[in-house]
């Protein structure tokens, strides 16, 4: 079957799921990579794409939002301030304001990430954790501004990229991880149904039985979640690994009932096709064949009996006056 097929039979046929038993490893290995492709390309690759298109790329950002600054060792100037407030984070850039250590600390409260900047010093919230950097601890001779942000702009592009390539593997380590997982609690279904499958087998119809969920996850709440608007599902995980295990709870009744229909047929084919019926030992006695014919049918055999000899049968013999030589 085609791999392309076996995708849309994974979700819309469970039926079909005891014919991917058959596949080799190296296909079904192949299935899950692209597999995992497809999430990749939904979960990272087009919503990059997305932003590149909306936006113009990092380099229009970085020309027509941020206006020029220098930051050194003797302190930091900027144009004009540079405010920005969204998706729970808060950056406020002024060279002509003084942020107060404790005030900014109360002013993080509502925000999961925050950046500040005076003219002589940075004020960073990330991961829950306050930082304060003053610039006069900078090495002697540090300069950095909005046209060096432009020259390293090639170099975040080439560290997306890297990102990217590690990403995939990520989530390539995490599916089979995954699946692995979901086929410890695949050999309860296993005893409960009696299908009597391996783990290798429970494990293939993990395989397949997480297209669905995947697919859903990287358009739903990663590709629409960050192209068009956030979109949060509570305990989506539960739901994730659950509609897994109904795809596998489906397919694995398919296998025990194919299994129950062909053990009738089994116990048949003895008495169907045995030797007793094909080599002439079960003929029934009763029936009628070439090599036995009824002894109380007439029959070529018996004709000497029926009137060609002189006691029974044709008029002749003594009934004529002729004796036993035919004479008179």
């Amino acid at each position: 079957m085609n791999v392309f097929k076996e995708m849309v039979c994974s979700v819309g046929k469970p039926s079909a799921y005891p014919n991917f038993l058959k596949n080799n490893k190296g296909k079904i290995f192949g299935y899950g990579m692209l597999l995992m492709l497809f999430y990749f390309l939904l979960s990272a690759v087009f919503p990059l794409i997305v932003f590149q298109i909306r936006t113009g790329g990092f380099g229009t950002i970085v020309r027509e939002t941020l206006p020029d600054f220098e930051v050194t060792d003797y302190g930091f100037w900027i144009e004009e301030p540079f405010y920005y407030e969204g998706g729970g984070y808060y950056i406020e850039l002024d060279s002509n304001q003084y942020f107060d250590e404790e005030a900014a600390y109360r002013f993080s409260m509502g925000y999961q990430g925050m950046l500040l900047v005076d003219s002589e010093k940075m004020i960073v919230k990330s991961n829950g954790e306050m930082q304060t950097l003053y610039f006069y601890m900078l090495e002697s001779g540090t300069y950095f501004s909005r046209q060096s942000i432009m020259a390293v702009i090639p170099m975040i592009y080439l560290f997306i990229i890297l990102f990217l390539i590690f990403y995939f593997i990520w989530i390539s380590i995490l599916f089979f991880f995954g699946v692995l997982i979901v086929s410890l609690i695949g050999l309860i279904l296993n005893m409960i149904l009696k299908t009597d499958l391996t783990f290798g087998q429970i494990f293939i119809l993990g395989i397949y039985g997480r297209t669905l969920p995947l697919f859903f996850k990287g358009f739903v709440l990663r590709f629409l979640s960050w192209s068009v608007f956030p979109i949060n599902i509570p305990y989506f995980w539960v739901i994730n690994f659950g509609v897994t295990l109904v795809y596998m709870f489906l397919a694995m009744r398919r296998i025990r009932e194919q299994k129950a229909q062909s053990i009738p047929y089994a116990y048949q084919q003895p008495y169907q096709q045995g030797m007793y019926q094909q080599g002439g030992y079960g003929q029934d006695p009763y029936q009628q064949n070439p090599y036995q014919q009824n002894p109380y049918q007439p029959n070529s055999y018996n004709q000497d009996y029926q009137g060609q000899n002189g006691y029974s049968g044709q008029t002749g013999g003594r009934e004529n006056g002729q004796n036993d030589f035919g004479e008179h």
